[in-house]
């Protein structure tokens, strides 16, 4: 296995095993993975009240799905969509108190998967990890090549 090889396939086993630590932790607390749900809770922490197009730009989703991830979020007490005064047609979405306390709860969590992903990683080590991982990231976004 080259190196290349070796690094692409531990990349692929680190998403593995964060994805099963995250859905479970999900699960856990009410929110159902694979929807965003979490993503839009932090992100309503920090911007609201937002416009549906905002959160889905923000949180990478695509505006069909979210609009269903918001109906279901609106129906468990986590957030409130009102009305824009400016669009009849859109809407501005901000977290209920519940979905204040959630969001708290989905940072906690999620900082504690930063804890164990991160132990007995000096930050010298973290530091160089983020700098190589910053390039990569700019290199697939550069290559316009969909496979490859």
């Amino acid at each position: 296995m080259t190196k290349k090889q070796k690094f692409r396939e531990t990349l692929y086993q680190i998403e593995l095993l964060k994805r099963k630590k995250v859905q479970k932790f999900l699960l856990d607390i009410g929110l159902t993975p694979g929807q965003g749900q979490a993503r839009i809770l932090i992100f309503l922490s920090v911007h609201s009240p937002v416009s549906q197009r905002e959160i889905a730009d923000a949180c990478l989703l695509d505006v069909t799905t979210m609009s269903r991830t918001l109906d279901k979020m609106e129906r468990q007490g986590l957030l409130r969509r009102e009305r824009d005064p400016e669009c009849r047609r859109a809407y501005r979405v901000e977290l209920t108190e519940e979905g204040c306390r959630k969001a708290e709860e989905v940072k906690k969590g999620f900082r504690c998967l930063e804890d164990i992903m991160c132990s007995e990683v000096s930050d010298e080590e973290l530091e160089e990890l983020i700098r190589g991982l910053e390039k990569i990231r700019e290199n697939l976004r550069q290559d316009g090549r969909e496979n490859g």
